[in-house]
């Protein structure tokens, strides 16, 4: 077996596609995360144009409860301007669970400005920096790498005494299910930014049980 290769960066179709040919991939698998909405419709695309099989392998959501302040938006602007209605029919306090690549979104929003809004980031030095070129203030950053555990969810929403989390329903491996039920113990506003839905013109599994059973259901997908 030949040992693993990783290759860092974006790739657009037409690379996509190169790598495909100069590797000689037989079978392109899409794991990214479930809001890396463009990177499964490119790879999508990628697959199809060289004509080999093309698998979407996606976490599966975490099931939405019966809960009276739960709030279902389609994307991160909808979700900022919710966000800061809610926080200012409260006591103004935002928690964010977003993380980096969007927050650019929340830092800009007019509706967030007079909020206290707290940002749960990876502590890296790019995004430490990217949170410092948007102005964020330190002091309402929490630079630490997940996923985390029901009480330290709670903890962390009671101790910045939040009225309004958003968060993404990125499945049981994102940690969806416990920045969830922490929120909703607390009587806290959830707002949860929908998955973006690209047109699949292909098998999707969620598990490696799944995956196998294809494979052995399509003879290798041939």
């Amino acid at each position: 077996m030949k040992a693993l290769q990783f290759i860092r960066g974006r790739l657009d179709q037409e690379a996509m596609q190169q790598l495909i040919k100069e590797h000689n991939v037989r079978l392109l698998i899409d794991a990214s995360h479930p809001y890396a909405a463009i990177v499964t419709a490119t790879a999508q695309d990628a697959a199809k144009a060289v004509g080999i099989p093309f698998v979407r392998f996606e976490r599966k959501e975490v099931p939405l409860p019966d809960y009276d302040k739960l709030h279902i938006v389609v994307d991160e602007t909808e979700a900022a301007n919710l966000a800061g209605k809610l926080a200012k029919e409260n006591n103004n306090h935002v928690y964010l669970t977003t993380g980096s690549k969007t927050m650019h979104i929340f830092a800009k929003s007019e509706a967030l400005q007079d909020c206290e809004v707290w940002t749960r980031i990876l502590p890296t030095a790019e995004v430490l920096q990217m949170m410092e070129d948007l102005n964020v203030s330190p002091k309402r950053i929490v630079a630490v790498q997940g996923p985390f555990s029901y009480d330290m969810n709670r903890i962390m929403f009671h101790d910045t005494k939040a009225s309004v989390v958003v968060m993404k329903n990125s499945g049981l491996v994102g940690g969806a299910d416990t920045k969830l039920q922490a929120a909703i113990d607390l009587g806290i506003h959830v707002i949860v930014i929908d998955r973006p839905r690209v047109k699949l013109e292909c098998p999707v599994v969620s598990s490696n049980d799944e995956f196998f059973k294809l494979w052995e259901d399509t003879n290798g997908l041939r």
